[in-house]
């Protein structure tokens, strides 16, 4: 009766549970991934204090969990969590202790626990955060700790800092399984992720009439460069079904809709062409920098359908040359002040769509700034310069690089060559080197190198 045992799919919503709860109750928190597995975690360990659960699940749902708890004559106060109404759990799950309706979980879940669970009488200034976790989302906005006592936690890693899968593998050897968060900020921490799951919610509800096309020519110049990239097999799936419902939840707003069904209704424009491998290509770096998470690959997949949304098409006919003129300060021409702007435009439209996760109106500001302060609009040096940000300029260039070139493993490895200078400092240098080491290890494979 010493842990609370949480049963859900999803690693992110098990992880986010567990913070929620570690934040308010001093009892161990023990997730489960199916019915069955937390049916063989209650026989090693026996009944715990409460069950959360998931309703969908496979290998055993909620549905099978209760009743087997209820054939074991076990009482043990249950909860059950889903997209399904609260009315319609009530009538699948008679009598149990609570019913939380998806994506809204932290402040549900917390109440219905705290009547069965005394909270701290004095709540820990320090909040676990699974490693695993904080791979999957890529960066926080505050600040990690480890902790060395009961009473002494250092910091490892700053607010904004990119994290990769070589942080995790260097606490991993520490024999580590949680960083920390101060209280404070987890408090804060929650709500946004909250906030991204309304938005997944959103997404996955959207009419499926609306959505635009990503055209078959991205398509099949992603495959082929995924392969010069060695990336992992299903991630270029992974990726389109990630940019599907980018531009469904942005095409829940009827302005947007309709740009986009002016902007992309020629597959083969450049403008079209740069959206379409921006999109997936952000989506399936995400994989290959270990930021699996919905919420990290929805970010950079609706940054990048947006990013360039109210921009002119013609500007694509010489992109390179607009781009020179924005980055000199001293041009005011009307012309150039206003794609100088498109950033701040392009933001001021994704204001218009309900639940936007965090963190994409920063990567859209901040999409053509560069590590020395050069850039536009706000002159950013790399320290500032967000993670999310920091990968989606590197796709950016690339795909500039890239141009129209046929052979890809070499202009790609020239690619590396010319920019390790540029990507050497801030958030650039580790995404910068998982690019590297990937494309090593593709070319070491092929007897390459």
């Amino acid at each position: 009766m010493n842990y609370i045992l949480v049963v859900d799919d999803e690693e992110d919503i098990r992880d986010i549970y567990e913070m929620v709860l570690r934040r308010a109750f001093p009892l161990d928190v023990v997730l489960a991934a199916s019915g069955n597995e937390a049916l063989k975690i209650l026989e090693e360990r026996g009944k715990p204090q409460l069950i959360i659960s998931d309703l969908r699940m496979p290998d055993g749902d909620g549905l099978f969990l209760r009743q087997s708890l209820l054939d074991k004559n076990y009482e043990i106060p249950f909860i059950i969590c889903s997209t399904d109404p609260v009315h319609v759990l009530k009538r699948k799950f008679p009598g149990i202790h609570g019913y939380v309706e998806k994506p809204k979980i932290v402040g549900p879940i917390v109440e219905l626990v705290d009547s069965v669970v005394s909270r701290y009488e004095v709540p820990p200034s320090y909040v676990p955060v699974r490693i695993s976790f904080l791979l999957r989302l890529g960066t926080v906005h505050f600040d990690l700790y480890m902790k060395i006592s009961e009473s002494k936690y250092v910091k490892m890693i700053n607010a904004d800092e990119v994290f990769v899968q070589s942080d995790a593998e260097r606490f991993y050897g520490k024999g580590l399984k949680h960083l920390y968060v101060l209280a404070e900020d987890a408090d804060h921490y929650l709500t946004s992720i909250e906030k991204n799951l309304s938005a997944l919610s959103d997404e996955e509800k959207a009419d499926s009439s609306t959505m635009a096309v990503i055209s078959l020519e991205s398509i099949e110049s992603v495959e082929r460069l995924s392969r010069s990239l060695g990336w992992k097999e299903g991630v270029v799936e992974a990726a389109k079904n990630t940019v599907n419902l980018a531009i469904k939840v942005a095409s829940t707003e009827p302005n947007i809709l309709k740009l986009f069904k002016y902007k992309l209704n020629d597959a083969h424009s450049k403008y079209s062409q740069h959206v379409g491998l921006l999109a997936l290509l952000n989506c399936g770096f995400c994989h290959q920098l270990g930021w699996i998470s919905d919420s990290a690959q929805m970010k950079m997949g609706l940054a990048a359908i947006m990013h360039d949304i109210t921009v002119d098409e013609s500007v694509y006919e010489n992109i390179e040359l607009w781009n020179e003129a924005a980055y000199n300060s001293t041009d005011k021409s009307p012309e150039v002040l206003k794609y100088r702007n498109h950033p701040a435009e392009a933001v001021n439209l994704l204001l218009g769509i309900k639940n936007v996760p965090s963190d994409v109106d920063q990567i859209i500001l901040q999409h053509h700034e560069l590590k020395d302060g050069r850039g536009f609009p706000r002159g950013l040096v790399s320290s500032r310069i967000s993670p999310y940000a920091t990968l989606f300029i590197i796709v950016e260039d690339l795909i500039n690089f890239l141009g129209d070139s046929h052979d890809f493993d070499v202009t790609i490895d020239l690619f590396i060559r010319h920019r390790d200078e540029r990507y050497n400092s801030g958030n650039f240098k580790k995404v910068f080197e998982v690019l590297k080491e990937n494309v090593a290890k593709s070319r070491a494979k092929d007897g390459r190198y």
